[in-house]
């Protein structure tokens, strides 16, 4: 179950059906009690708050959810819970207060877990208790395919800009408080160097989230922003303007965001987290830059582009997907 809309689930799911999984797709909760299979692997848990905003309705998704689950495994099915996130983003009071009491529920009804990075299982067993004693496994996000900016077309977008020879470090994506977008804005401000740019190009979480980045980076010419929904062969471009991806994400578990940029061969600046420094490990310093603390001018001009191309071979789908089924088979 998932938004069907997010880049990650084609690339997830593609990767199961790789590996000889049967995937049928349920984008509901209320649907989950007619389903009959093996495992049902459960996705972003918080949208039950985007389907229904009152106390009441959210109450029953979850009722929907929960029962769904126990009524599968009755069936025999096994319920994987698939941890995205400890806390949602952006957390509105009605979710603050339900939250705890979902994962509770969740945790205690799954018969396993999976994280999207080696490194973030311990985190989901310190922070969700009742899944301490139960199976779990870090799968690699999986990478993007064609991800990357042919040179033509990132040389002509970066010449449109305006950029021509600088540095250019950037965000791309979708920009909500939580990226640290705004921290970004004013530290790079405050970098003296000449010749840096910063490039942030996505859709805002809310129009008054814009008005309020575009008046943080006003008056400094250096800054250029493309602040809306953009498609993916304008996202593909925009990402390969940039030298190097600023991500000054701190409360978070995975990051869809620094994958994409890796995918691209983009080097990463980013601060010292489970998921990052998992990444570091498996791919080296040079693609990803990790600081502790705040974010400051002087590091921003020491990020630097990565040579070639990262080896993105533990996350192509195909070794994703051997890895999910063998969990699966294991449970």
């Amino acid at each position: 179950m998932g938004a069907a809309h997010n880049p990650f689930l084609p690339a997830f799911l593609g990767a199961l059906e790789a590996a000889g999984c049967q995937v049928i797709s349920i984008d509901r909760a209320e649907d989950l009690a007619h389903v009959d299979a093996d495992i049902v692997l459960l996705h972003w848990a918080e949208r039950a708050f985007g389907e229904a905003r009152s106390r009441m309705g959210v109450a029953r998704k979850i009722r929907a959810l929960l029962t769904g689950a126990r009524d599968a495994q009755r069936r025999g099915a096994r319920v994987v819970w698939l941890v995205h996130n400890i806390a949602p983003h952006d957390a509105r009071p009605l979710q603050r207060l339900i939250w705890p009491y979902l994962t509770r529920a969740l945790a205690r009804r799954a018969d396993g877990f999976i994280t999207l990075s080696p490194g973030t299982v311990d985190s989901v067993r310190r922070a969700l208790p009742d899944l301490a004693a139960k199976p779990g496994v870090g799968l690699w996000h999986p990478a993007y395919t064609d991800a990357e900016t042919p040179p033509d077309l990132r040389d002509a977008a970066r010449a449109a800009l305006g950029f021509g020879q600088a540095r250019v470090l950037g965000y791309c994506g979708q920009i909500r408080p939580y990226k640290g977008v705004e921290e970004l804005i004013t530290t790079f401000r405050a970098a003296p160097a000449p010749d840096l740019r910063l490039w942030l190009a996505g859709r805002p979480g809310s129009a008054a989230f814009a008005a309020h980045l575009r008046h943080l980076a006003s008056g400094d010419t250096r800054i250029r922003l493309d602040l809306r929904d953009l498609g993916a062969d304008e996202f593909r471009t925009a990402l390969g303007v940039c030298d190097v991806t600023v991500a000054p994400l701190r409360d978070y578990l995975h990051s869809g965001s620094i994958i994409h940029a890796l995918s691209a061969g983009r080097a990463v600046l980013t601060p010292d987290t489970p998921f990052s420094r998992a990444l570091k490990a498996e791919l080296g310093g040079a693609w990803l830059q990790l600081y502790t603390g705040a974010l400051t001018p002087q590091l921003l001009d020491a990020a630097t582009p990565a040579p070639g191309r990262p080896d993105l071979a533990p996350f192509a789908a195909d070794t994703v997907g051997r890895a999910a089924s063998a969990f699966f088979s294991s449970l």
